[in-house]
Order: structure tokens, then sequence, then C-alpha cells
């Protein structure tokens, strides 16, 4: 089956491009913020380029770069010099999750108005996400990074308004929905056993549209 969505994704992108090859093409470069399920919230950036099919519906692809920390700090010992509280911390835990989607992605847009700068947005994408979780636990001398990959996909709304004659500013709220998996073994019962990670939730990004730069 995700060989099928795999071969299907390729397909669509490859064909794409050969369909709206004269169409203006566009790049937007965005930045924001994710609270996923599994893992602690974090910002994230990205880039999607593409091009427009009509007046209303563009298409593209989208990569996004998400990282978040999460460490266990102890503090040891409170001293006073000079007058001031200076404490001793040990850092114990530390884990590192990077998050790296990439979208095949589908934009309708709404001019509010003949003479209006806003537009409204709404947007839907799939895709596959990779996922490290590197992982240091510093008191038992302990360091590894696993590897975790599965479909994705994204749905937005936003709204944006024109800041040039090619420039476009917008702001979407996200929901994106994955749960990536690794090590799709069998136990010694024969029983199928793997590890997941659910890398769902909620966020909002804001992003510069540029109207004519693209491929």
């Amino acid at each position: 089956m995700r060989f099928l969505i795999g071969v299907l994704f390729i397909g669509l992108l490859v064909s794409m491009p050969l369909v709206a090859q004269t169409d203006v093409p566009f790049t937007e470069f965005k930045f924001g913020f994710l609270d996923p399920e599994d893992t602690g919230s974090g910002n994230l950036i990205g880039i999607s380029t593409g091009r427009r099919i009509d007046n209303r519906l563009f298409w593209g692809l989208e990569v996004n770069y998400f990282r978040t920390v999460y460490q266990q700090v102890t503090t040891i010992a409170d001293t006073i010099l000079g007058g001031a509280g200076v404490k001793t911390k040990q850092l114990e835990l530390k884990f590192t999750t990077t998050v790296i989607p990439i979208f095949l992605k589908l934009d309708y847009e709404l001019k509010l108005g003949p003479r209006s700068p806003f537009y409204f947005r709404a947007s839907g994408a799939l895709g596959w996400e990779l996922i490290w979780n590197n992982e240091n636990n510093f008191l038992l001398d302990i360091e590894r990074t696993r590897f975790f990959q599965g479909l994705g996909w994204q749905l937005t709304t936003g709204l944006g308004i024109r800041i040039s004659d090619k420039g476009l500013l917008f702001v979407d709220a996200i929901y994106n929905n994955a749960v990536a998996s690794r090590n799709r073994e069998r136990n010694e019962l024969g029983l199928p056993i793997f590890q997941e990670i659910d890398v769902s939730g909620f966020g909002f990004k804001a992003g510069i549209n540029i109207v004519g730069l693209g491929f």
C-alpha cells in the first residue's frame, strides 16, 4: 500500500510540471510554530515552490524543517558570589527531534473583493515525513539516534495581504497528521512489533509569497 502511494506521489510530482509549465511560478518562504503529539513544541521553517493552475488554484512542492529539544537539568549547588546567587546545574538527559516533511500540495486562493488587498487561502498536502530522534542519557553514558518515517498529510487555512506587485504575506493555521514507524519485525512469539512516533498537531505559519520566482 505504501509503495503504491509512493509511486502515485512521484507520478504526480513528475507530471504536474509538464501540465503547468507555461503558468506563472511562485516561491514562498515560511516560518512558524508546531506542537506535535509525541514531542515538544518548536519552530519550523519551510519553502514551497510551484505554479499556477488557474486564477484560484496553485500546485507546489513544500519542504519544512522542524526541530525541538527536551533537556532534563538538575540544580546541584547554590552559592553566593559577590552578592549574587549562582546555581550550578548538571545536564542529565537531552532529546533532540528533527522532522523533515516533503509535501505535494494544492492551494486554493480567493481574492476578497475586486479592489481588496486581502486573500483567503486553503491548502491540502500529502507527502512523506522523515524523523530523527537523537537521545543522550548522560547519567548512563548512552547516545543513540532512531530514524522514523511515514506517510503524512497537512491542512492549512488563512488570510493573506498583498504587500507589493509581486509579493503577498500569508498567515495560516496548520493541522499536521503523521504517525511514523520503525523496526517492523516479529517477537519470539511471531507477533509483529514496531515503534511509532506521532507528530500530529496544530500550529501556525507566516510566509512571504513571491510571484514570478521559481522553476
